[in-house]
């Protein structure tokens, strides 16, 4: 409990009441009696409101010796106790004015009810004020997605545990039934939770930190929006109750609370640290909230990716790895590592098998069958077939899956299968929400970053400068910017034609090449320009070799063969893999034993691509 404040008062209780109702209603609050302890209590705002205008605070309001005294509660959270403090004693201060003035006659309709009800301004007045406070939202949104990821994670180590433990059992089945597993036993066996917990959690945070960080910023623009907070509190407790059940059954509360507990916990961190500033005029007019409302989401039109099909979104994503991630020690080990984990991450949300393509499915999916002629069936939909029910993932034919006699109805019966016995839909749903809210939200977030970075620099200019010449020094600054910006994206971008590419592929800068590059991978036929990629293939660039391995295999060329071969060997992981594509487009059988070879030997990731190119080579045998 703070020090209380005492002031005189020797009037009855029934005036004590009407006093405090009458301050309860122009605050927005109500008020009681404490049987109990002989007091009144006063209370206001609602519980994880960040507006100090309506954050949860109460008063208890007691007769002591010639008057009385107000106390305001002692909060919860250490690192927020100082702020909660000093806005609870302020209104401890307004009603003791109230109190005093009504004792003395005043009337309600006197007091201010704007300075009354909502006695602080979030955001404050003025280009200095309004551009120190965003830069308060920007760390308030980092911190929250900071706690936010890490609670996620702390949340997904028992699924990923989980996820392996049964990834582990599926590859014993494999191998027992005679299939080369992806991962093998051993690979699988020595893969951690943790940094599958990392991967795994990193959209769940991001989802959960846009939702909250939106939630308290609508919550600092008025007080309808007060309970905000605890919408999305809930909203993603639900969304992860229903997401973690099928897993966990009862334990899939405390982890579903993990998430929004850590995103509150972050944003809390930044907010107790940040100073309410008292108001001094009225609100914000309805036209400059306007201009405000119509120049951010020009903003965000501008940047925003804008809705493609998934094959053309990949490749922006793949760009950006290249151009932002391979091109240091850094961002080539954490790609390395999501790529490596992808598979403990992703079997969750896997059915066994679909004949929708955009409903994931299995890579190796296992089934039963004592049937010689449903058995090849099952072969050429891409199943291992065991003669053991042990381990498997179906049993088709009796007491298990109808065959049917056709292979569409065998693919029906599997499908539904497959539906009845897929338990992670409400957690692939949640995922998806993650990730396209990375994808179109990502690039919105990181220019409000860079925006609240160089904000303090504004608030700075605008308090030391008249704001005229300030107006005038920004303007200038962003024009330079802008211009800078403009010259360091122009550059030679090469036509798609392939006596272009070819040229580009031997030009002395790296970022030509590995365009060029790019270019020609996602050509139908390479085949004019074979002796280029040949070359490019060995490029001391890495992130040229990799695409220039991709796009030999569409060349049909004899000599790709030998070289695609040697590739599957670079010290480059990207490469590796890349190269396997190469030999799946080539689809030349002489490719068959080094992608056994890759298949026993690397890791899952590249064994898939290898996977891949024999079922081209060789359909319906593996």
């Amino acid at each position: 409990m703070s020090a209380p404040k005492s002031l005189p008062f020797a009037g009855t209780d029934e005036e004590l009441e009407k006093y405090l109702l009458e301050f309860a209603r122009l605050t927005g609050g109500w008020t009681g009696k404490d049987g109990g302890r002989a007091e009144w209590v006063v209370s206001a705002g609602a519980l994880g409101s960040s507006n100090p205008n309506t954050m949860s605070c109460r008063l208890r309001v007691a007769r002591g010796e010639g008057g009385l005294e107000i106390r305001s509660g002692r909060p919860l959270l250490p690192w927020t106790r100082a702020k909660r403090l000093r806005v609870s004693e302020f209104r401890a201060g307004q009603l003791a004015d109230f109190l005093t003035a009504r004792v003395r006659g005043s009337g309600p309709e006197k007091f201010d009810a704007l300075r009354l009800a909502e006695p602080f301004t979030p955001f404050g007045t003025g280009v200095a004020a309004l551009t120190a406070s965003f830069t308060w939202v920007v760390a308030t949104g980092l911190a929250t997605f900071a706690f936010a990821y890490l609670f996620a994670v702390l949340a997904s180590i028992p699924l990923m545990r989980l996820s392996i433990r049964e990834i582990a059992a599926h590859s014993a089945a494999l191998q027992a039934a005679g299939a080369l597993p992806l991962p093998s036993v051993s690979e699988a066996a020595s893969t951690g939770a943790l940094g599958c917990a990392f991967v795994f959690a990193l959209p769940l945070a991001f989802f959960a930190a846009l939702v909250h960080a939106a939630a308290l910023t609508g919550c600092d623009l008025g007080r309808r929006a007060e309970r905000l907070p605890q919408a999305s509190f809930l909203f993603l407790a639900i969304l992860g109750a229903f997401a973690f059940w099928p897993f966990f059954s009862l334990l899939a509360l405390p982890l579903a609370l993990l998430i929004p507990l850590g995103a509150h916990l972050g944003a809390s961190l930044v907010w107790g640290r940040r100073r309410e500033r008292v108001r001094e005029g009225p609100r914000p007019q309805k036209a400059a909230i306007l201009v405000a409302v119509i120049l951010s989401a020009s903003l965000a039109g501008a940047v925003v990716p804008r809705a493609t099909e998934w094959k053309n979104a990949l490749l922006r994503i793949v760009l950006f790895r290249d151009a932002w991630l391979l091109g240091n020690p850094l961002g080539r080990s954490i790609a390395s590592t999501y790529y490596r984990s992808t598979l403990y991450t992703a079997e969750p949300i896997k059915e066994i098998f679909s004949t929708d393509e955009k409903r994931p499915s299995r890579q190796q999916p296992l089934a039963a069958c004592a049937d010689p002629a449903v058995a090849e069936r099952l072969r050429s939909l891409q199943f291992v077939v065991a003669s053991s029910p042990a381990g498997s993932d179906l049993v088709v034919g009796s007491g298990g899956v109808a065959p049917g006699a056709t292979l569409e109805e065998l693919k029906a019966n599997l499908d539904r299968a497959s539906r009845a016995s897929f338990r992670g839909g409400w957690l692939r749903e949640l995922l998806s929400y993650g990730w396209y809210s990375l994808y179109y939200a990502g690039p919105l977030v990181a220019l409000l970053v860079l925006m609240g970075i160089f904000a303090p620099f504004v608030s700075i200019l605008f308090r030391k400068l008249p704001p005229r010449m300030a107006t005038f020094a920004l303007a200038a600054f962003a024009m330079v910017t802008s211009l800078s910006l403009v010259l360091l994206a122009e550059g030679e971008r090469p036509a798609d034609a392939p006596e272009v590419l070819a040229d580009a592929l031997t030009d002395a800068r790296p970022a030509v090449r590995h365009e060029a590059a790019v270019r020609a991978f996602h050509l139908e036929s390479t085949a004019a320009m074979a002796d280029a990629l040949l070359k490019a293939a060995d490029d001391g660039e890495f992130r040229v070799r990799l695409w220039a391995c991709g796009a030999l295999g569409r060349s049909g060329d004899p000599r790709a063969l030998p070289k695609l071969v040697e590739r599957l060997d670079d010290p480059e992981f990207f490469v590796r893999y890349r190269a396997a594509q190469g030999l799946e487009f080539l689809g030349n059988p002489g490719a068959v034993e080094p992608l056994l070879r890759m298949m026993r030997e690397r890791s899952w990731y590249e064994g898939l691509y290898a996977l891949e190119a024999l079922r081209k080579i060789r359909p319906g045998s593996f």
